[in-house]
């Protein structure tokens, strides 16, 4: 597995990495969830937000947030869960955990078999409602329903992010007018990957956030499979080169990010 050097301390300057999205909660890392978090610590990767997708996964974050103080969990219904179990009455409770910093992953999905777009944007909507309550950030998830997406996010009073971002510039304006930050993943990395290119090097730095997605997104030359929190310095790297910046001020920005939106 191909982990890169820690090669962002050159010039002195000293700030610690956030993957802002990645599945540890996964089957796939059953039983090496440690040994994960210990090389990503090695490349300066020193805390990782995970997201439930349903309320077995939701619940596992949270476990997961504390065995490892590194992890910062996040619960939530996401959209590909829906139809199989519409039911949220278990989500507030999990609210009140102290180690909790979001809710999600949460969104709206139109590339997927058998969807409801009404049941899904219904569940939308109440999570979204369960965040402004709660005044807490929201990861959200999108494919094909920018639109409705944003119809629903002007109708409650949310912060959060866009997550795996791959729209047009103009849905991003639309997000970051919403005052969302943009986090981009292993996508980011694919030299075909038009639309993340695009918008990586338009965002403005202060809303640039960084994610893997592990282990479900690939990053070039990396299969999603073996894609790991320790290969956020990828992504930031090819961020940076696109941006002609150089990654350390970047992450340092994107350090800086973290901060605000997970106080």
């Amino acid at each position: 597995m191909a982990i890169p050097g820690d090669s962002h301390h050159d010039d002195g300057q000293q700030f610690s990495l956030t993957d802002t999205h990645s599945h540890l909660n996964s089957p796939h890392f059953a039983g090496r969830v440690g040994e994960v978090l210990a090389r990503a610590a090695a490349v300066n990767v020193v805390e990782v937000v995970v997201p439930g997708w349903d309320r077995e996964s939701s619940v596992m974050a949270l476990a997961l947030g504390a065995a490892h103080p590194g992890i910062r969990p996040a619960v939530g219904l996401h959209p590909w869960f829906v139809a199989e179990n519409p039911d949220l009455t278990w989500l507030p409770a999990l609210l009140d955990d102290p180690r909790l910093v979001a809710i999600g992953e949460i969104g709206l999905d139109g590339a997927i078999d058998n969807e409801d777009p009404a049941q899904q944007e219904a569940v939308f909507r109440a999570q979204l409602a369960l965040a402004a309550e709660r005044n807490l950030p929201v990861l959200i998830h999108c494919r094909r329903r920018w639109d409705r997406l944003l119809a629903c996010l002007h109708d409650y009073p949310v912060h959060g992010v866009m997550h795996a971002f791959s729209g047009s510039l103009e849905v991003m304006r639309e997000c970051l007018r919403l005052g969302l930050y943009i986090s981009f993943a292993g996508m980011v990395t694919r030299p075909n990957s038009r639309r993340a290119h695009e918008a990586a090097t338009a965002v403005p730095a202060d809303r640039l956030l960084l994610e893997t997605d592990a282990p479900y997104m690939a990053l070039e030359g990396i299969p999603a499979e073996q894609a790991e929190p320790a290969h956020l310095p990828l992504v930031l790297d090819y961020i940076a080169n696109l941006r002609n910046t150089d990654p350390v001020t970047l992450g340092a920005i994107s350090a800086e990010n973290v901060k605000r939106l997970f106080v």
